[in-house]
């Protein structure tokens, strides 16, 4: 009869443990996303990498390139504001990210990055939170300063931050949240194949492949940089950087092909038949997506149509 009960609790004990490692294993189910197709290089830079030479990076084939603006609202990357003329001067598409600090208010942490980073212009990607820390604070505070912190960024610039983070940070720190997958995702996932992404995302915009790699330019940090891999083409960055473009083929004898990156989030397509500022009908067919971008078949019986991406 001991055996036998030893036996049991035995059984009992490998099924109790077998069933919180299913659970956990369900708690952190994650997908791994490949590029689909055409990837751009890109780094991301610090006051870590100390002074830089842009013009070096950008014969080194970086095509855009982050740089740290801001942690917290108190501290501000001494490097940030060279970095910021450099990148631009040197036709690197430049964007700015600010360290996010869960235990400071939203509000303020997004209106010091704001006052760093200063207006955005046409070709500057959307600024950058990095999430990758949590201070010991509870998963609801995370969630409230960082919601507060996205909401006033997209408010005063107009434009949808970016979310960095890596993949088990949202399901370990915060509570396994998904109230932030509707922004674009940068992922942390250095010596992958490809990314392992947090619950609630579906596939990512830049991911962060390595931190020990070398770019002429860039000595600062032991050497050693971090390097990112950029989820589309030439035109899906210029997109995301505020300069949408549209593709028209012709489709048959009286038919075009109108082709947008996704990533050309809020615009809509309008046409005209005269080239003029009034008059431009909005597109109402609704697109299909076509190997990531936004594709329309219109119908044209005349000679002349214009045809523009309109953001309201």
């Amino acid at each position: 009869m001991k055996n036998q009960i030893k036996h049991l609790l035995i059984a009992l004990a490998l099924l109790v443990l077998s069933t919180l490692n299913s659970q956990f294993s369900i708690a952190f189910a994650q997908d791994t996303v490949c590029a689909a197709g055409t990837t751009l290089p890109g780094v991301d830079v610090s006051q870590s990498n100390l002074s830089i030479t842009w013009t070096n990076v950008k014969v080194a084939g970086i095509v855009f390139a982050y740089a740290q603006a801001t942690d917290g609202n108190s501290h501000i990357d001494p490097y940030f504001s060279i970095n910021w003329t450099g990148m631009k001067a040197a036709g690197v598409v430049r964007g700015a990210y600010a360290v996010f600090e869960p235990n400071v208010n939203g509000t303020a942490q997004a209106d010091y990055f704001m006052s760093v980073m200063g207006a955005l212009q046409p070709g500057d990607l959307p600024p950058m939170l990095e999430v990758e820390v949590n201070d010991g604070e509870s998963a609801s505070t995370i969630v409230t300063n960082l919601t507060e912190c996205v909401k006033e960024i997209e408010a005063q610039t107009g434009r949808v931050p970016i979310v960095s983070t890596y993949p088990s940070f949202f399901a370990v720190y915060v509570g396994g949240s998904t109230n932030f997958s509707a922004y674009p995702l940068w992922i942390s996932n250095p010596g992958v194949a490809c990314p392992t992404l947090p619950a609630g995302w579906t596939n990512w915009v830049i991911w962060q492949y390595s931190i020990s790699g070398t770019i002429s330019g860039i000595s600062g940090d032991l050497g050693a940089q971090d390097l990112d891999e950029f989820n589309g083409s030439m035109s899906d960055l210029l997109v995301l950087a505020n300069k949408p473009t549209l593709d028209i083929a012709r489709n048959g004898t009286n038919e075009i092909s109108v082709t947008w990156s996704t990533f050309a989030i809020g615009f809509g397509l309008q046409q005209n038949s005269i080239l003029s500022t009034t008059n431009w009908v909005s597109v109402t067919n609704t697109p299909s997506v076509v190997s990531n971008q936004e594709q329309v078949i219109l119908g044209t019986s005349t000679n002349h149509l214009y045809l523009r991406l309109f953001h309201p």
